[in-house]
């Protein structure tokens, strides 16, 4: 937990105007959380926290790759991270998270740390599929659906197999609509 001390942000002594940082994620900062979807990179986290008298504004621009392992060769490659995030503070009597982009925080908060919504945005980042670039190419040239509609295929049956005293009612009613 350490590590994560790089990501605290002084706000208490901030006066009301922006304020610059930058945070680097490498493979210490991944070292820090439990589990194993990520675990090394390189990002760079341009930070933008714009603090206002009944609210604060963090603004993160990400930029990097993280190191994955293919899913199906099981080659490791670099995966891509390019975002931008919004975060944004407001003060409350307790402190709690409203909505996933939302805090609430007292008037009394010394340091936010911003590295666990870091991590979140960065593991939220990597797809499900895991795939080297190679193999995407590869990949979708395999996946063509066909879609067969079977309803169309019976209501053309139908019309064929039609009782002969059907048909002069319904040419009765193709003849009202004309």
């Amino acid at each position: 937990m350490e590590k994560l001390k790089d990501f605290d942000i002084q706000v208490y002594k901030l006066g009301i105007k922006q304020h610059e940082y930058e945070f680097t994620v490498n493979s210490d900062f991944f070292s820090e959380y439990e589990g194993e979807l990520v675990e090394s990179g390189e990002i760079k986290v341009q930070a933008l926290l714009d603090k206002r008298e009944n609210l604060m504004e963090l603004e993160l621009n990400f930029s990097g790759y993280v190191d994955l392992i293919s899913d199906r060769s099981l080659e490791p490659f670099q995966y891509p991270i390019d975002i931008n995030k919004k975060l944004l503070y407001k003060y409350g009597e307790e402190e709690q998270e409203l909505e996933e982009d939302v805090m609430v925080i007292t008037k009394n908060t010394q340091v936010i740390n911003v590295g666990h919504f870091i991590y979140e945005t960065i593991a939220l980042q990597i797809p499900l599929k895991k795939l080297h670039p190679d193999e995407i190419e590869e990949d979708e040239e395999h996946n063509d659906y066909i879609y067969i509609d079977d309803a169309e295929e019976e209501i053309e049956e139908e019309e064929e197999n039609i009782d002969p005293r059907w048909a002069a009612l319904k040419n009765l009613k193709k003849g009202n609509k004309n």
